[in-house]
């Protein structure tokens, strides 16, 4: 990996969003139930499943890996699901945006750099911020606008940037702010980490982490501090 030039090691883990067409007010339990039990075959460690915001729209986020297990397994999940859905006479859709007048389906991946000891690098405590996330942040936000073909690689991925969404809508950053593309979730200090908001479900997971390792390398290497932190909603006309 690039970055064992810095003596540090990559965890990521995956979100992705989808939608479930055919499951509107039917029980799922049983649905669900098989996806787990073949995820648990395939040794895919899910950490949650939940609704999303969307009608037939839901998320599956996997525990945290190495970022080879994170692409393999992301994608064999999607292949699970795909293949049980038509079981139970439903289409699963990874679309950016399948539906006009509901919510787009992000990939959103979350990632940590640590020492050979295991011990995360990623700190922040209001003001003080460590530099490996500092420069980490600042090669994401620097690189973001070149890498979106890969992030949205569709034209129809482009409609999930849309204002009435959380899908972020400019190269920005914050703590536990849905609204930014690069987002700190509000955690310990053994947890602290990026979300890395910005994918569509169609995007190739494999090259999404890529580009992510890719940029946070060229931030540490270059030490590229980051734009100033967003405090209120991003998509305010005054941070476009």
């Amino acid at each position: 990996s690039l970055l064992s030039d810095f003596g540090l090691r990559a965890v990521t883990a995956s979100e992705i969003e989808f939608y479930q067409f055919g499951s509107h007010e039917r029980d799922l339990s049983e649905f669900w139930n098989e996806v787990k039990a073949a995820c648990a075959y395939a040794d895919i460690e899910i950490f949650s499943i939940e609704k999303e915001r969307g009608q037939e729209q839901h998320e599956i986020s996997l525990k945290p890996a190495n970022p080879e297990k994170t692409i393999l397994d992301t994608n064999a999940l999607k292949n699970i699901i795909t293949d049980l859905a038509k079981k139970y006479s439903m289409q699963a859709s990874f679309a950016a945006k399948p539906l006009v007048d509901d919510f787009g389906s992000g990939l959103h991946i979350h990632i940590h750099l640590e020492d050979a000891q295991g011990k995360n690098q990623f700190f922040k405590n209001d003001e003080i911020i460590s530099d490996t996330l500092k420069y980490a942040l600042g090669g994401l936000l620097l690189w973001l606008p070149d890498t979106m073909p890969i992030f949205a690689p569709n034209e129809e991925s482009y409609a999930r940037f849309s204002n009435s969404s959380n899908a972020p809508s400019n190269v920005s950053w914050g703590a536990n702010n849905r609204t930014v593309a690069i987002r700190l979730p509000d955690s310990d200090r053994d947890n602290k980490r990026i979300e890395h908001r910005v994918a569509g479900a169609d995007a190739d997971i494999s090259q999404v982490i890529k580009v992510i390792l890719a940029a946070i390398h060229y931030g540490l290497k270059n030490k590229i501090n980051p734009s100033e932190q967003i405090y209120g909603d991003a998509r305010l006309e005054r941070y476009n």
